[in-house]
């Protein structure tokens, strides 16, 4: 059997990003395929990849490719090419997906890209150093979407196959401690903790959230508000749990590692996205049979419906406060919803559906 050599090109370090490689990584066929790896910085991939035994590279560069500098990134991929047999480029992220579709391009290497997010298909990043995703989109030799409302935003830019985000069921066991940030945050079991674990960008609604919880803390003073993430918006929504005056019910913990251990201390986990997309937290929060409220955005419904979580509309804090408190008020039934939830994701988000017609589009590219 001929072995495939496949790599990965991958320029952000968000979480959702990292776990998706790292399942690519983990679960790949090595029968049949060689993965290597080129990321721009991620010491918990590189971690894990290490264990793995999977050659890598690390270019900072690759997380700023643009017209200007990406001609230098481009020969430090070709050097590894050159060291390495590499039939396919996969990249991941903006920045990737620009970079490494010059560099199959002149070795004459086929090239997919994934698409994780529908407001990072939307035409931004214009000016003179970059050019727009539609732009971008249009180089690879095929896309990967990861929810239909991806595909369905970038079916006119390119050639693309849907296969979801998936989750590995046992990061989410009973094993993992369900008083992991009490102790952190030096917090007492009775207060409650409603969170959210997202990217700080104004897509993904967290100031809503906060206007939710000005409102929540005035009837409940031992619910505390958990953020885990960073982003550029941060210093914005600091400013803002300080101008509502809920600065100490709000807690940001900054960018993290041990999501599956703050969704397991959570007792509500609320995903306030106002942008299109299934968010992987949500099949996260889902193995961890918690509590969701989520906003029935475009790529949710794909995956849930009223069965599982308390569906609600994006932009709403109206919404949020009503929800939070259905769940609180009625715990059985929320509980009820969390162990459906559970059922779906361990059924239907599988490891194998998505390495399957991973390998098989792997299989009809690579050369």
């Amino acid at each position: 059997m001929i072995e495939r050599g496949i790599l990965y090109v991958v320029d952000e370090t968000t979480n959702s990003m990292s776990q998706h490689v790292l399942i690519l990584l983990k679960y790949l066929n090595r029968a049949r395929y060689k993965p290597s790896l080129l990321i721009s910085s991620d010491s918990y991939l590189l971690e894990h990849v290490k264990k793995l035994n999977v050659e890598y590279q690390v270019i900072p560069g690759i997380a700023s490719a643009n017209k200007l500098n990406s001609g230098g990134i481009a020969k430090q991929i070709d050097q590894f090419i050159e060291e390495h047999a590499v039939n396919l480029i996969h990249s991941h992220g903006y920045q990737a997906c620009y970079v490494s579709a010059q560099v199959a391009k002149n070795r004459n290497i086929p090239h997919v890209s994934t698409v994780h997010t529908v407001d990072s298909a939307t035409p931004k990043k214009k000016g003179f150093l970059n050019l727009p995703y539609n732009k971008i989109a249009a180089m690879p030799d095929h896309l990967i979407a990861v929810s239909e409302a991806v595909k369905h935003d970038i079916e006119g830019f390119n050639s693309a196959s849907l296969i979801y985000n998936v989750v590995e069921a046992d990061r989410f066991g009973e094993t993992l401690d369900t008083e992991h940030l009490y102790r952190e945050l030096d917090l007492k079991k009775e207060n409650n903790l409603v969170g959210v674990i997202t990217r700080l960008s104004p897509e993904k609604g967290t100031g809503t959230f906060l206007e939710a919880a000005a409102v929540l803390v005035k009837d409940n003073p031992n619910m505390y508000f958990i953020i885990a993430g960073d982003g550029d918006e941060r210093p914005a929504l600091e400013k803002q749990a300080s101008n509502l005056g809920i600065s100490k019910n709000v807690r940001f913990l900054g960018f993290r590692r041990d999501v599956a251990h703050i969704l397991k201390s959570l007792d509500v986990v609320v995903i306030p996205n106002l942008a299109a997309g299934l968010p992987l937290i949500l099949l996260e929060a889902l193995a961890c049979i918690k509590p969701v409220a989520v906003t029935d955005v475009p790529g949710v419904r794909e995956a849930v419906n009223e069965e599982h979580v308390e569906l609600i509309p994006a932009g709403n804090a109206a919404a949020i406060i009503e929800a939070v408190n259905g769940i609180r008020a009625d715990q059985c039934k929320a509980d009820t919803k969390a162990q459906a939830g559970h059922k779906l994701v361990i059924e239907r988000f599988t490891i194998p559906s998505m390495m399957k017609p991973t390998e098989s589009l792997y299989l009809e590219k690579a050369r």
